[in-house]
């Protein structure tokens, strides 16, 4: 099956999702400010499965537009780039798998372009940047990423980094894809044309590589379910995992556009019984049978 590209980039997506990782170290090369802009005005147009606003802007941690005097500092392991995207959401289940979905897709659009990022998960509520963001009570900052360009040589905390978050070790299919039930696991060819948007999934960036996704296929549908690391919701004050689960849904959406297996999202409640209590329905990817145009 052969590429159907759907315009938002301009090249395949499962190459951008194979390009992208998260970068730690950058060049101190200036930003292209039009670049990034068009990544923010990409993410604050973008919309995820729940169709819910999430607010996205850039920021420069060495002095902001807002205030000359403005110190964010670069947040620890981050070096070369004063430059962040900030998000905010508000404090549920469905926002966070909504900002997960439309950050991820926008990290994505900004590898297209050229540029890197890094997936930062925390609390920053009391953060220079929820001033700039005009933090609302009923709003969060749960995540940033520094935007900029690449160093060519990596620094040794690279390395240690993803060493320690296991970053290169994936689980196995057998770990998160099963056919009807948690008690079969699903092979790739049993996945057939959804082989590939699975595979993206397999690849995707998630908190601490923990890789909380879990995929039924139950007839041509395809249920995500998350299993949670135990103390995940509480660590931070909010449910980082659902956000993880956004970008799952992301890699798997535009991976399965572009190859033209249609389908949408779609909230079905399977009746599957083998389940943790850490383990819970998302929603579920409803395929679609591209139907013919009739003959006259």
């Amino acid at each position: 099956m052969g590429f159907n590209n759907n315009q938002l980039f301009e090249k395949p997506i499962v190459q951008v999702i194979r390009e992208r990782s998260s970068i730690r170290s950058y060049n101190n090369q200036p930003l292209d400010l039009v670049l990034a802009d068009k990544v923010i005005h990409f993410l604050n147009d973008s919309k995820g499965p729940f169709g819910i606003d999430a607010r996205f802007k850039l920021v420069n941690a060495n002095v902001d537009d807002t205030d000359s005097n403005l110190k964010l500092g670069t947040y620890g392991v981050i070096k070369g780039t004063s430059w962040f995207v900030a998000s905010v959401t508000q404090n549920t289940a469905n926002n966070l798998v909504e900002l997960g979905y439309i950050l991820e897709k926008g990290i994505l659009y900004a590898t297209s372009l050229g540029l890197s990022t890094c997936w930062l998960g925390g609390t920053f509520k009391r953060s220079e940047f929820a001033k700039i963001m005009e933090l609302k009570e009923d709003e969060i900052l749960p995540i940033i990423t520094p935007i900029g360009y690449a160093s060519e040589s990596r620094r040794l905390v690279d390395s240690f980094i993803r060493l320690v978050a296991g970053s290169k070790n994936r689980k196995p299919w057998s770990k998160m894809f099963f056919n009807n039930n948690f008690s079969k696991s699903l092979t790739e060819s049993d996945a057939a044309e959804y082989s590939i948007p699975l595979e993206m999934i397999r690849l995707a960036p998630s908190a601490s590589n923990k890789q909380p996704w879990r995929i039924v296929k139950s007839g041509d549908n395809y249920d995500f379910y998350i299993e949670h690391a135990k103390g995940s919701e509480k660590a931070l004050g909010y449910d980082i995992q659902m956000i993880d689960m956004g970008i799952a849904l992301c890699h798997f959406e535009l991976t399965s556009l572009e190859l033209g297996v249609i389908g949408n999202w779609q909230y079905v409640k399977p009746n599957i019984s083998e389940l943790s209590d850490l383990t819970k329905y998302v929603m579920s990817w409803v395929s679609k049978i591209q139907q013919k145009p009739s003959s006259y």
